[in-house]
């Protein structure tokens, strides 16, 4: 015998039209009631008819979680956070990964759009930005790191302050007395890496080192460990080597890492920075200094921010940006 929103209401000791509510988000209902709902659904047994209620409600219940690369512990912990707070709406959570490529990105928008998501909160490539825009007409979004600067989107952005984490790391290497910094920078046109490299290049200049067109120590490329591995390459090929190295990414940092123990007999000593934290840090032989940025704290305002448009989608734009706390790394000096 299939179970009713009847049997629920009876269990809850709350109305029919109240377990309705509740089932289908309304924020006229308390969280307290709402919990107590879903406790006696899920006593019950109650499975909802999801193809007969996305029909009558135009909702499928579903969140699209797409990020540019899901081995980066960072946004693994920023989806075990969403999914935390989704999943006690009533939401379920399709996570995709576009290892920062166009096709396979445009493939998973276009795949979530046809299944009718709810929302959709985006970590983009960068490339497929118009087809975006056009989902967002549509579509409520909240977009990850990386911005989309056009002001046809219509949704929130969340964060962390590039340009201030850039700033500050660069800062701190350069109170160690490192004028010859090697920067990994991530690719020219995602707006987080244009605002990471600013905050680089503004600490330089403001300590009598103005980078210019031809400043020699510099990597850029994707994100990614390999990209990391190849600045290594790049640096310890000049003359005269760089001093410290500063990743914009915790993920080139990872490689940089590999590369130097790999090379360990022969790699001079550098102090290290990297934007973002470094999985298993404290365990390292090496510890960079790091920007670090509370990701449960990005977790739960995505969550929040793509709840509340699918809501209200009327909702105008908004940006959460997090500030960073700098951690300092034991080869300074």
């Amino acid at each position: 015998m299939s179970v009713t929103i009847k049997n629920i209401a009876e269990a809850a000791h709350v109305s029919v039209a109240t377990v309705s509510r509740a089932l289908n988000n309304s924020p006229a209902v308390t969280d307290k009631t709402r919990e107590r709902v879903f406790a006696a659904a899920s006593k019950l047994g109650y499975v909802p008819n999801s193809v007969a209620k996305s029909l009558k409600t135009n909702h499928t219940q579903t969140i699209g979680f797409m990020v540019s690369d899901i081995t980066n512990s960072d946004y693994i912990s920023i989806a075990r956070v969403v999914e935390d707070i989704v999943r006690p709406r009533g939401y379920n959570l399709i996570l995709c990964s576009t290892g920062n490529r166009r096709e396979q990105e445009l493939d998973y928008l276009k795949m979530l759009f046809s299944k009718s998501i709810d929302g959709l909160i985006l970590n983009t490539t960068g490339f497929n930005n118009s087809y975006i825009l056009r989902m967002n007409e549509k579509l409520p979004i909240v977009l990850l790191n990386r911005n989309i600067s056009s002001p046809k989107f219509h949704g929130d952005f969340v964060s962390t302050n590039s340009y201030l984490g850039s700033y500050l790391l660069t800062q701190h290497l350069l109170a160690l007395g490192h004028r010859r910094i090697f920067v990994v920078r991530g690719p020219l046109h995602l707006n987080n890496s244009v605002e990471r490299f600013l905050g680089f290049a503004d600490a330089m200049e403001q300590a009598g080192c103005p980078i210019g067109v031809n400043y020699p120590y510099v990597y850029c490329g994707e994100y990614t460990r390999e990209n990391g591995i190849n600045a290594v390459t790049k640096a310890l090929s000049m003359d005269p080597l760089p001093t410290a190295i500063i990743s914009h990414s915790n993920m080139p940092m990872l490689g940089i890492l590999e590369e130097l123990h790999r090379r360990e007999a022969n790699a001079p000593k550098l102090s290290l920075a990297s934007y973002d934290d470094i999985p298993g840090l404290s365990l390292m032989k090496i510890q960079p200094t790091i920007a670090h940025f509370d990701t449960i704290a990005l977790g739960r305002q995505a969550a929040r921010s793509i709840l509340e448009h699918i809501q209200n989608p009327q909702i105008e734009h908004r940006e959460y940006i997090f500030d960073p706390s700098i951690v300092a790394g034991n080869l300074d000096g």
